[in-house]
């Protein structure tokens, strides 16, 4: 007896061997992983921002610390030596006469800050505006040698300073800080006019309100302040 032969379905076989996705399928896959992609790139993104942004805040705070700290020191300085400190009265320039001019926004004062033996007469004052200088308004700190006269001129010139950049303009009017660059108290604490001229034998305190205005903050489009203050007592 004869057996019947075995059909085979080659045309299941052609669609087996054929077999994969639609481009439905692509196209879906591709769209979850673009989704997928774009959400980590963001995330990415996002981190170097904020890294960005806290790196720019870092700076401006190690920067409004480190002109404060100077400020302490040199004041800490002020009036030293003196002239009850001498046998014999030497040259003017060798006695600190300490504080000669102050105002809200400037001071200046005499005293041996470099701690080498030499009397120097320190300005430090809140410049708006410097055509050759990008990082003003500013506050500078400007330090020359005392000359042999009995007051030291108060703007004699140096071009060696050191400044704290992008100041916000000290004083209590709109758009500024809300604090003087100095405010200057007596023994008791109480605050004193530095227009009146009895105030420099008064003064016994001085705080010092420094706030700096920081480029446009990346993460969030704003501009960020860093305010700091410091009190220094005189001896």
């Amino acid at each position: 007896m004869k057996r019947p032969l075995k059909q085979t379905n080659l045309a299941g076989q052609r669609n087996t061997r054929q077999g994969g996705f639609t481009l439905v399928e692509v196209l879906v896959s591709l769209l979850i992983m673009g989704v997928l992609t774009g959400a980590v790139f963001e995330q990415i993104n996002h981190m170097q921002t904020r890294s960005s942004s806290e790196a720019m805040k870092l700076d401006q705070t190690q920067q409004a610390r480190d002109f404060l700290d100077q400020t302490v020191r040199d004041l800490h300085m002020s009036g030293y030596p003196s002239a009850s400190m001498y046998t014999t009265l030497p040259p003017s320039n060798m006695i600190a006469n300490g504080l000669i001019s102050l105002s809200p926004t400037q001071l200046v004062f005499e005293g041996d800050v470099n701690n080498d033996g030499n009397v120097y007469s320190v300005n430090i004052s809140y410049v708006a505006v410097d055509p050759n200088d990008p990082g003003c308004p500013c506050v500078r700190r400007n330090a020359v040698t005392k000359i042999a006269a009995p007051i030291q001129p108060i703007n004699q010139p140096n071009l060696n300073y050191t400044e704290a950049t992008n100041v916000l303009a000290p004083g209590t009017g709109p758009g500024q800080s809300g604090e003087n660059l100095f405010t200057y108290y007596d023994q008791a604490g109480v605050v004193l006019d530095p227009a009146d001229p009895t105030t420099i034998a008064k003064v016994k305190t001085i705080k010092v309100s420094l706030s700096l205005l920081s480029k446009r903050d990346a993460e969030t489009g704003g501009a960020d302040n860093t305010a700091m203050s410091a009190t220094v007592r005189l001896n």
